[in-house]
């Protein structure tokens, strides 16, 4: 368990570290109006499990990162509640944030949707909507599973 810990804080670290260090701690300031942010994104888990790198697209073209910080399945062992923390990091590292989100993930569908906020960088405190599907037969994948989907930020309205 202890090792376990220590990988997630070094690659939590390394990728936040990017984010953070280019795009500075939260502003309160930087709540915006208007429409919200739609992110396309392809995560898979490098080097494993509970570690998340990949891709993002749409209104930010740049990398995921992230990890998983609780899986716990139910008595039936369909559905697992899910929380775990998603690092989007921009081109422009004023455009990087990250969210923590909580949900659930169907495995027999393969279906999840998770919700939370951002609690750092870009937007800072903008509820955040994240749906993904499990998807085998990915290239990227050391294992050969992916999860695609879609994250919504939408921003305040006042």
């Amino acid at each position: 368990m202890q090792r376990l810990a220590t990988s997630l804080v070094a690659a939590l670290m390394l990728v936040a570290g990017a984010a953070t260090a280019s795009a500075g701690t939260h502003n309160r300031s930087r709540h915006e109006t208007g429409p919200g942010l739609l992110l396309t994104y392809t995560k898979w888990f490098a080097p494993g499990f509970p570690n998340m790198v990949g891709t993002v697209g749409g209104d930010i073209d740049g990398q995921f990162g992230g990890a998983v910080l609780r899986a716990t399945p139910d008595s039936t062992g369909r559905f697992i509640r899910l929380s775990a923390i998603y690092i989007v990091v921009a081109p422009d590292p004023s455009r990087s944030f990250t969210a923590r989100v909580d949900g659930v993930q169907d495995s027999q569908s393969g279906a999840a949707v998770l919700d939370g906020r951002v609690v750092d960088g870009y937007l800072w405190g903008a509820h955040v909507h994240a749906e993904y599907k499990v998807i085998g037969d990915c290239a990227q994948a050391p294992d050969g599973t992916c999860f695609q989907g879609t994250i919504k930020v939408q921003r305040r309205t006042g």
